[in-house]
């Protein structure tokens, strides 16, 4: 089972958030190869218990960053959020509920919230800013 990687195309502009971004990628494939390597329920739970706090931190900084540039879109990027994070909770009940869940299903899920999230929405609101004017 591969990572994900990051790659400069991935990259907003906004080294906070970049930053985080990396950060989210590392926890993400922390979590697959826990699955991968069978490890244990506590240190699988501890890994998706991290990733859904620094989720939590993540788009925290982003919201403050969107009412910073004053972002058009802040109230449906926000409500993005809300889900993305439904989605960590829902992975997290199924696991205490002894749902059988495939890595694979894992890795598509993460991947693709975090991969599309970043080059689709996030992206806009880097093209916001730097529409908008300076850098903040």
């Amino acid at each position: 089972m591969g990572t994900l990687e990051w790659h400069d195309g991935l990259n907003l502009g906004v080294k906070e958030i970049d930053d985080q971004h990396k950060e989210l990628i590392s926890i993400i494939n922390k979590v697959l190869k826990a699955f991968k390597d069978g490890e244990n329920e506590k240190s699988i739970d501890l890994l998706l218990k991290q990733l859904r706090e620094y989720t939590i931190h993540h788009f925290s900084s982003e919201e403050k960053y969107m009412e910073k540039i004053d972002y058009p879109d802040f109230n449906e990027h926000r409500q993005l959020h809300r889900q993305l994070k439904e989605r960590v909770k829902s992975l997290q009940s199924a696991r205490f509920h002894k749902e059988d869940i495939e890595i694979d299903q894992i890795k598509a899920l993460l991947s693709k919230w975090l991969i599309h999230h970043i080059l689709r929405e996030d992206y806009k609101i880097a093209q916001y800013a730097k529409n908008a004017g300076p850098q903040f």
